[in-house]
């Protein structure tokens, strides 16, 4: 009898202490005045902080905090989601973990460790903005974790600390919901975001994982790898394989060799306690092993895999925005692009969706099932994530002193010195660790002299330091003996200094290098030799910017910015105005089509991304937004070049003066790709740079370039009429032999030896052609010289 009435007390206080933590805590509908996820509503930033600030002033359970701005200066912040009394130690549980996440724990203090520490969660939502059911779902998962007193939940808040990022593009989600909002209800409701939802980047946010250009990566990146070191990092998307409803994992071939396998084995396992979850849920159209591959460097859910974290993706089912849709049975295709049955059970879809009403709110459920998989996993085994994470260190830091490799040492002087801070202070904000020498070293036959830069392998993040300092070889993967090469999901190779152009030496077995560790590498103004000459007059810049929200002009904007050229950007109704050539000295087309730069989005015509959508009258552009440069356009860029000034195009965007410029060149690449032709699918190639060319000033004689496809070229003017103001020079070509540098090609004959940078006088201008993009998401150092060059020579001798 006496336990009895302990116990109800007991139960009593537990009850009351709760109501305490919770009982001030507002619902998501009580604050926002609709639930996010309803049909046809879009929360903005502000409204979806207001809630988290509001929850943090409302429990013990939450701690806000800003960790940052965003590119347009809004703050960012970080929700840590736990028992109060987790939150009370937190700064005790970050430094535990950091020992271990680190290696720095001897094996008994990593055993205490794991015991009497918690497992870290992130989950973040929102990078891709016009995904827009992620950061809807944010305060529905916050708000169920702060009061929820079901014995899972409670069990997730005793073992485990959520890192919630609740809006990871401030930016972006303003723009989209405010087009949205702007537009529902009219025959505009679908109608793509004609700019890109985050500045520079767009849709490339999450292609920035590894360069850190932007200000949201490196903040995030922060977090990550240098203080927080999750077990389990959650990356939101919203772009399933039709007809399934959700991907999640296991990936797909193939696996990157740097990933180690203890990682992808957890990630594997995650990925299965989502499908049971899905499967007990009765939630159909779960797939996994289907488009999203384990090969690729540099995203948001693939750079933890390289720091020993468990990356997860999942990309749920998208009609667009806020907007529902019932879907006919006989709008389901019978197979995926894999070949794979969507109308049938199969080993990585056993619950195949076939149809119905499919709305905002049921892609946020979707999403709240995958995060409550995660969490219970991590709550059942703190200590195994923990442990793991100090083990995977450990094994990383012992397989790098055993070498192959053992270390890379990097010149700090000469032209190689700034090239190399640049790669070098990316590389320490994602966590590895910098050394530099405190004597000479041998290395291949050559001495490097005392002071130079030095990665050792044996570090905590090896698979990271080793995945961009070596070449990458894609594996030839084919659904039969003579079928197609699996392609990859994003880059083949990436090799961070051939992209950059820094010179290194790979130091293959174990020596004795004396080296001390340096902190931060500031950031240093570029050389003169990169900048506008002081003294002479600006180049006048303009930028084409199409109503298609194209990542290749942000990240030429990047490259401008990041280098001080004053430029200014130009849209349809610029280039059809009259006398460019009194207004600028360089244009640039960044990589598009010539037939969207000239047509864009047709008035009238369906448009956007998502899933199918035949037919819906409510999915045409808004009229001011479509329409290209037109032939007028194109007439008048021509009659600029004439008149003086210089028109670079980048990668497909050089098929409009090939095809309408008299400039006595021709494009070498259409029509042979497929079979046998040339396919480059992400990949850095050699080139042969003839460097007493004005153009290739400053550019290395055998640069790396990367394409993802492009463009070479051949000169089909006869040599007595290649002269004047007809005059066309080979710049650089593609390597004659040898011409794959890191990834995968095929049908390289095609290319090799083709020009790959040209320049075409026309009149008194001239064109530069260059067949890749060389401005390559803000990471190509190696060939940015070959767009500046063009700029600053166009500015007329004084």
């Amino acid at each position: 009898m006496v336990l009895t009435q302990v116990t109800r007390r007991r139960a009593i206080l537990t009850i009351l202490c709760a109501f305490s933590a919770v009982g001030a805590v507002p619902a998501p509908r009580e604050h926002f005045g609709f639930t996010p996820g309803d049909d046809h509503k879009l929360a903005n930033y502000q409204e979806v902080i207001g809630y988290f600030q509001k929850l943090a002033a409302s429990s013990d359970r939450i701690k806000l905090v800003e960790f940052g701005k965003s590119s347009e200066g809004r703050a960012t912040y970080v929700a840590f989601i736990s028992s109060a009394e987790n939150l009370k130690k937190l700064d005790q549980y970050r430094e535990m973990n950091r020992r271990l996440a680190l290696g720095l724990a001897t094996p008994e203090e990593a055993i205490r460790l794991s015991r009497e520490s918690k497992a870290i969660v992130w989950i973040d939502s929102g990078l891709h903005a016009t995904e827009v059911a992620p950061v809807q779902q944010a305060p529905h998962l916050a708000y169920k974790m702060v009061t929820g007193e079901t014995e899972e939940i409670r069990r997730i808040r005793d073992n485990v600390i959520l890192m919630q990022v609740p809006v990871i593009n401030p930016d972006g989600l303003d723009m989209t919901a405010g087009w949205y909002r702007k537009n529902v209800g009219t025959p505009h409701e679908l109608a793509p975001l004609p700019t890109l939802y985050q500045k520079y980047s767009g849709h490339d946010n999450n292609r920035d994982w590894f360069m850190l250009n932007l200000p949201e990566t490196r903040n995030v990146c922060r977090l990550l790898f240098r203080e927080w070191f999750p077990q389990i990092v959650y990356n939101q998307h919203q772009v399933a394989p039709f007809p399934a409803r959700i991907f999640i994992p296991p990936y797909a071939e193939p696996l990157n060799p740097n990933i180690p396998a203890a990682v992808m084995e957890g990630i594997n396992g995650i990925g299965a306690a989502m499908r049971e979850r899905f499967a007990r849920e009765n939630k159909a159209g779960a797939i996994s092993y289907n488009g999203f591959d384990a090969w690729w460097n540099g995203g948001l859910r693939s750079a933890p895999a390289f720091h020993n974290m468990h990356g997860i993706l999942t990309e749920t089912a998208l009609y667009q925005y806020a907007t529902p849709k019932v879907y006919k049975l006989s709008e389901i295709p019978e197979r995926f692009a894999t070949g794979i049955p969507a109308r049938e059970p199969s080993v990585f879809y056993e619950k195949p969706w076939l149809g119905g009403r499919w709305a905002l709110m049921d892609a946020v459920d979707y999403m709240l099932t995958a995060d409550f998989a995660i969490l219970e996993l991590a709550a059942s085994r703190p200590q195994q994530y923990l442990f793991k994470a100090w083990e995977m260190a450990h094994s990383q830091i012992a397989a790098g002193q055993k070498g192959g490799p053992f270390a890379y040492v990097i010149p700090a002087d000469g032209s190689n010195a700034w090239p190399a801070e640049e790669m070098l202070r990316r590389m320490q904000g994602a966590g590895v660790e910098v050394r530099k020498t405190t004597a000479p070293v041998e290395a291949n036959g050559k001495s490097y002299a005392a002071g130079s830069y030095l990665l050792l392998a044996a570090q905590p993040f090896r698979g990271y330091v080793v995945d961009l300092m070596e070449p990458q070889k894609y594996p030839e993967i084919r659904s039969s003996a003579n079928g197609p090469v699996k392609r990859p999901y994003d880059l083949a190779g990436w090799t961070l200094p051939y992209q950059m152009g820094v010179q290194f030496a790979r130091i293959d077995q174990p020596v004795t290098i004396s080296s001390e560790l340096i902190g931060d590498l500031p950031a240093h103004e570029a050389p003169a030799s990169w900048l506008p000459k002081p003294g002479v007059p600006k180049p006048r810049v303009a930028l084409y910017e199409p109503y298609l929200a194209n990542s290749d002009t942000g990240w030429t904007q990047w490259t401008l910015d990041y280098f001080h050229i004053d430029n200014t950007l130009v849209h349809n109704s610029d280039l059809r105005g009259a006398d460019l050539r009194s207004r600028y000295d360089t244009i640039i087309l960044a990589q598009q089509s010539m037939n969207s730069i000239l047509h864009g989005t047709r008035e009238g015509e369906s448009s956007g991304r998502g899933e199918p959508r035949s037919g819906e009258a409510h999915n045409q552009q808004r009229p001011e937004f479509t329409g290209g440069i037109g032939v007028e356009g194109a007439r008048n860029l021509q009659e600029f070049v004439r008149q003086g000034g210089t028109l670079v195009a980048l990668d497909t965007a050089t098929e409009l003066p090939l095809a309408l410029f008299p400039i006595g060149v021709r494009g070498v690449l259409r029509g042979s790709e497929g079979e046998g032709g040339w396919s480059c699918p992400g990949s850095l190639l050699h080139l042969n740079v003839d460097t007493t060319q004005p153009l290739a000033q400053g550019v290395a004689p055998d640069a790396i370039a990367t394409s993802t496809g492009g463009q070479a070229f051949e000169i089909s003017l006869l040599p007595e009429f290649n002269q004047g103001d007809r005059e066309v020079k080979a710049v650089a070509t593609y390597a004659k032999q040898n011409l794959l540098a890191s990834g995968w090609i095929a049908g390289e004959r095609v290319v090799a030896g083709k020009p790959a940078v040209v320049s075409a006088r026309m009149g008194q201008g001239r064109v530069v052609l260059i067949g890749f993009r060389t401005q390559f998401r803000g990471q190509s150092f190696g060939t940015f010289k070959f767009l500046l060059n063009a700029i600053y020579q166009s500015v007329p001798a004084q």
